[in-house]
Parts: structure tokens; C-alpha cells; sequence
């Protein structure tokens, strides 16, 4: 299956071309909770508040959300130490998403490729 990134899930509420044809392909579209507090965060931010927050919350009560669970906690947390080993570390919102989407067995689909830099992950552009 596939986790929609936030990268993705912005592109479907501005309305880009390409998303609609490739989520039609998308058997059962989800995302984590995380994604969602990044879209709350961007529409309590925008211009347009009321429209945003509105435009979120039809978009993600039409998919699934994978929670930030005590799987995930422990999936991120080696990820996140492997991370800070290396030196290559990452914006702690991806390494959770990361976390989510590894600890559910799941594909991200997003254009960020620095998750390239979690070994295992794995990751599809569009």
C-alpha cells in the first residue's frame, strides 16, 4: 500500500495536474498523523485560514491515517539514533513519518529524497 507524503497531499488541495490520475492508482490512499499536524500547520498559517482548514479536512477524511503508535516510537527512535550516528540527520517530522510508514510495512510516496537517506525505507516519486 501506499502512505501519501505531505509534498502530495498539498499538490491534491492546490489542485496540480498529475495527482488526480495517479491517486486514481492508488488502491487505498493513506497517510500519518503526522502529515496531518503538517497540513493543520500550513492552513492555521495561510491567508486563507477558513478555506484551508476546510479543504484539510475533507482531504483526510478520505483516506486512511496511520498513527504515531508504540511501534512506530520504537521504529523511529533506532531510525532517528542511526541518523544522528551518521551525521546525517533529518527534520524530525520526516524521521516520524519514516517511522509510521516502516513500522506499517508501507511505500511513501513522496518527492523529498533525503528519506533516501533511511536505510529500508521504501520510498516512490511521481
Amino acid at each position: 500500500m501506499t502512505v501519501l507524503d505531505t509534498n502530495f497531499l498539498i499538490d491534491i488541495l492546490r489542485d496540480k495536474l498529475n495527482t488526480e490520475g495517479i491517486l486514481d492508482m492508488i488502491e487505498r490512499p493513506k497517510t500519518t498523523t503526522i502529515n496531518v499536524f503538517e497540513l493543520y500547520f500550513g492552513a492555521e498559517r495561510s491567508v486563507k485560514k477558513k478555506e484551508s482548514i476546510s479543504n484539510v479536512n475533507l482531504l483526510i477524511k478520505s483516506m486512511e491515517i496511520l498513527e504515531f503508535n508504540v511501534p512506530a516510537a520504537v521504529k523511529t527512535a533506532n531510525i532517528h539514533a542511526k541518523l544522528k550516528n551518521s551525521g546525517k540527520t533529518l527534520e524530525i517530522e520526516d524521521i516520524l513519518i519514516a517511522g509510521i510508514v516502516m513500522a506499517n510495512d508501507e511505500e511513501l510516496l513522496t518527492r523529498d529524497d533525503h528519506f533516501s537517506r533511511i536505510p529500508g525505507l521504501r520510498c516512490r516519486s511521481w
